[in-house]
């Protein structure tokens, strides 16, 4: 398969000790986060004119627990990602997702979370696949429509765990996950669909920068 997820990758979530899965995380998804990285850093710095960085989570302040979900990040400079808003590719035991991402409370978060209130073109119209998820340490998504991720929003304004998180998702059983072309289409438009709330967010958070 190359380079791409495929369904075999969720059974890393099934492996007991943290040196056991972060061995098979090393070995099986960091060369697809890599690749994904590599694929479309420049595609992303190109559109938004950020000099973003690109990150893969290697979980190093953990100690006894294996992680549940390991993921890589576009965005943010190359000290770190999780202040900036960015983009997100990962995989739990029940997704593989791309979200963009305010997490971890970023810096201006109410700012940005205030915007897209009040700017909800950019996420109205999302084709239904999209989903939506408030804490990026849970499996668990919520389809995106307006008043979910309204909900979410306000939690990210008002509540200090509050975390916002938008995009599209594989499942063990997506037709992706067998067919390489698919997934890499699947990557691309979700991609493509987040970029203009992405560009928004760091043209915002740029110049509350500069404040």
């Amino acid at each position: 398969m190359g380079n791409y997820f495929k369904a075999s990758d969720f059974d890393i979530f099934n492996i007991d000790g943290l040196d056991e899965r972060m061995g098979a995380i090393r070995k099986q998804i960091q060369p697809v986060f890599q690749h994904l990285g590599d694929a479309y850093i420049d595609y992303v710095n190109d559109y938004t004119k950020f000099d973003g960085s690109f990150h893969i989570a290697q979980h190093r302040r953990r100690t006894t627990n294996a992680p549940e979900s390991t993921w890589s990040a576009i965005g943010g400079n190359n000290r770190g990602y999780k202040k900036y808003p960015h983009i997100q590719v990962g995989i739990n035991e029940k997704n593989i997702f791309m979200f963009l991402s305010l997490i971890d409370n970023p810096k201006h978060e109410k700012t940005m979370g205030d915007y897209l209130l009040n700017h909800r073109s950019l996420w109205k119209n999302l084709d239904d696949d999209y989903f939506v998820s408030g804490d990026h340490t849970r499996p668990d998504i919520q389809e995106a429509e307006e008043d979910t991720i309204e909900k979410t929003l306000k939690r990210l304004i008002n509540v200090k765990k509050g975390e916002f998180m938008l995009g599209r998702v594989l499942t063990p059983s997506s037709e992706e996950l067998k067919d390489n072309a698919m997934q890499k289409k699947f990557f691309k438009d979700t991609l493509n669909g987040l970029l203009p709330m992405y560009k928004e967010l760091l043209d915002l958070y740029q110049k509350e920068e500069m404040i």
